[in-house]
Formats: structure tokens, C-alpha cells, sequence
């Protein structure tokens, strides 16, 4: 097991929080883990990282921002169709299970927080070293029959459930008085209009084919995969383009190869809708706050998501936001006075919704800042903070 302490000066810390994660790559629950661990070290909370091994950028992540991480081998559980490396995890799981148990008891650390719903060896670790720990359920992809599973043996084992929206309760069948809910959080301070500065080689009108200093662009941001619902946006494009023909629609996310074969059919509905000189892909982008700085309108096409937080970050750059009625969108976006909800999996509505939002640049500007109040109100690093660290406290007292 691989562990490396870091060096930086860190404040004394009357409470350590050990973070398990089921993914080495970096994406929503490490983005927050980040953000509000480096929140509560005021607070007197330590936060430490349990990563797998294997290629991802998350444990290089955590160690830049000054955080503890070990590394482990963690095996995790697959959906039906993967038998054998189904097969393979239940013939580790033993040794899994003693491997975290020894990692829980050498971090020295007060609780454990789990952030995915199939950590089950790390949960029975804890649970067999009766050592507290909170069961953070962050989506609502996970299948049958990991789904049942996770949340029956979280009612047993869990000291708390927490879960990231009340969709979230809903899709996993617990009651809202058997969970606390922790919202993702929002860098207020890194998404901030009034600080982002466009850098030469980010300037989407000069990287972008087709674009001009009249383009309109109406993007959208979050890994290439059937979730984010692409598909729906594009089928919703022909008939934005017959009345703004300057749209541009850059979508920006990782094309991983577990979903090349969707990409390649996104490419396909692009190519049959006439749409090449309009939609680009443009893969992996790390500087989101200017990519989203450059944006007239921002869309979440998901058809299904937990929290998501891309909308809140979107929302704190003052941009107007359409997105479906997934996750917590309808908490983050309540009222017309923020934004655009639609249903997920409807063009029309979407359509309808792009030409409504590209037809009065007004009402754009003043959706977009009530956007950046509502958010830095409701959803900021220091906002959610306060609820992380109640939970923590009054679990180990």
C-alpha cells in the first residue's frame, strides 16, 4: 500500500476524516472532497484520501492541495454483464475488506466517509472495527442489483447516510428522515466573473472553427457518456439553427473509451442532422471557469444526474442556465427567476427553451446574476461546509 505524507504545515487538528474513494480518476466527489476539506482545516478537520491505484489524476490532485492520500489496491463491484470481474472481486473481497480495515486503524483517523454507494468492502471494514463512518450516496446510476444492496446495508452498518440531493433518496428508497443531505459545493471565489481572465490560447472564437466575433455560443460541459443525454441537445439544434445560424455549441468532457461507441453515435446524429459546422467536441478541458466565461448560454441536456455541480459553477460565472429536471436542478434552479428546467429526454422543450433564452439577452443578464446570488447564498465551499462539519461532529461525540 502505497502512502505519502505531505509536507506542507498543517494546523493541529482536533478531528480526522478519512475520505474512501471507488474511482483513481478525478471528477465530481473528489472535486468536492477538495473543496470542502480544505474548508473545514480552519475548522479544526483534517481530511485524508483512501484512492485506488491505477491511472487517474485524482490522489495527484488531493496531494497538491496539501491532503494525506494512501493508495490501495480497491477493487469494485461491476454491473450484471461483467461476470468475470465479478468473479474476480468477490474472490478478493476478503482480503480487501482487511487491507482498508488495517488503513482505517494506521491513518488514525475519527471517521470514515465513504463517497460512493458501492464501497462495500470499505464499509464492512469499518463497520467490523466499530469504527464511525458515513455512507455518502452521490448518484443515481448505480444498477440493479448494487442499488438494493447499498442501501440495505447502509440502514445496517452506517453510523449516517448522507446523500447528495433528495433525488438521491428517492432512487435509492430512503426515507428523507434516515439521511442528511450534503449539497455539493461551489468555488465561489474560482468561479467568479469579476476574476476570470481569458487566456489567448482558450479564446473559444479563435480555436474554434466556424466561430466569429458574432458567434453565439451555447455550450455545455461533462464527460461524453449516455447520462449527459448529448443527444437530445443535438436533436434539439436543427431547429435553433434555422433562426440564430451563428450558434456555436462547444461541449467540452472527457471522451473515455468505455464510451467510445456512444461518442461515435453522437457523431453520427451530428453528421445526419447537418450540424459539423455548429457542435464541437472538445474532449478533456481543464480551465472550466473560462470556458464557461465564454458562454451566452449554459445547458445541462443529463437525463440523469445526483447533484450535478457543473450547473451551480455555471450559475456562480452569472451564466444563464437551461438544464433538465434531474438530480437537484429543481432545488438550484426553483423559479423561471433563475433559469430554464425542462423535462430530461425532450428536444422540443429544450429547442423551445435555447431560442427563448437566445431571443432576449436581458433576460439572459438578469437570470445569470440572481443565478450567482442564489448560488454563492446557497451553495458555496463555506455554505456547505457548516452542514459538513456538523455531521462529523455529531457522529463522533
Amino acid at each position: 500500500m502505497a502512502h505519502q505524507r505531505n509536507s506542507k504545515t498543517r494546523p493541529m487538528s482536533d478531528l480526522r476524516v478519512l475520505h474512501v474513494f471507488s474511482d483513481p480518476r478525478f471528477g465530481g466527489p473528489g472535486t468536492r472532497t477538495i473543496s470542502i476539506g480544505k474548508a473545514l482545516r480552519s475548522r479544526g478537520i483534517i481530511s485524508e484520501f483512501l484512492v485506488p491505484d491505477g491511472p487517474g489524476e485524482l490522489a495527484t490532485k488531493a496531494r497538491e492541495e496539501g491532503f494525506d492520500v494512501y493508495e490501495t489496491t480497491l477493487p469494485r463491484p461491476r454491473s450484471p454483464p461483467g461476470i468475470v470481474e465479478n468473479v474476480r472481486y468477490l474472490s478478493s473481497f476478503p482480503r480487501t475488506v482487511a487491507r482498508v480495515a488495517d488503513q482505517i486503524q494506521r491513518s488514525s483517523c475519527d471517521i470514515v466517509h465513504l463517497n460512493t454507494p458501492y464501497n462495500f468492502s470499505p464499509a464492512l471494514a469499518a463497520h467490523r472495527n466499530n469504527h464511525k463512518f458515513i455512507w455518502h450516496f452521490n448518484d443515481t446510476l448505480t444498477p440493479w442489483p448494487l442499488r438494493p444492496l447499498a442501501s440495505r446495508f447502509a440502514r445496517r452498518w452506517a453510523d449516517k447516510i448522507a446523500v447528495s440531493s433528495p433525488r438521491v433518496d428517492e432512487y435509492f428508497g430512503f426515507e428523507s428522515s434516515e439521511t442528511t443531505t450534503l449539497y455539493p459545493p461551489v468555488d465561489g471565489e474560482r468561479f467568479d466573473p469579476e476574476s476570470v481572465k481569458i487566456d489567448p490560447e482558450n479564446d473559444l472564437r479563435k480555436t474554434i472553427d466556424n466561430s466569429t466575433e458574432n458567434s453565439l455560443f451555447v455550450g455545455a460541459v461533462g464527460n461524453v457518456n449516455p447520462a449527459k443525454g448529448y443527444e437530445h441537445l443535438l436533436r434539439a439544434l436543427p431547429p435553433v439553427v434555422d433562426s440564430f445560424n451563428d450558434i456555436i455549441v462547444p461541449i467540452v468532457g472527457s471522451i473515455l473509451d468505455s464510451h467510445q461507441s456512444y461518442y461515435t453515435r453522437l457523431l453520427d446524429i451530428r453528421s445526419r442532422l447537418g450540424l459539423e459546422d455548429h457542435v464541437n467536441f472538445l474532449g478533456f478541458q481543464e480551465n472550466i471557469p473560462e470556458i464557461l466565461a465564454q458562454l451566452d448560454i449554459f445547458v445541462m441536456p443529463s437525463v440523469a444526474e445526483s447533484g450535478p455541480l457543473v450547473t451551480v459553477e455555471a450559475m456562480a460565472m452569472e451564466k444563464p442556465v437551461i438544464a433538465t429536471s434531474v438530480g437537484n436542478v429543481p432545488a438550484q434552479i426553483p423559479s423561471s427567476d433563475y433559469g430554464w428546467v425542462v423535462p430530461p429526454g425532450d428536444s422540443e422543450q429544450l429547442s423551445q427553451a435555447i431560442k427563448e433564452a437566445l431571443s432576449s439577452p436581458s433576460d439572459r443578464l438578469q437570470r445569470g446574476k440572481k443565478g450567482r446570488e442564489r448560488t454563492i447564498e446557497q451553495f458555496s465551499v463555506e455554505a456547505c461546509a457548516e452542514s459538513y462539519e456538523n455531521i462529523y461532529r455529531e457522529n463522533t461525540l
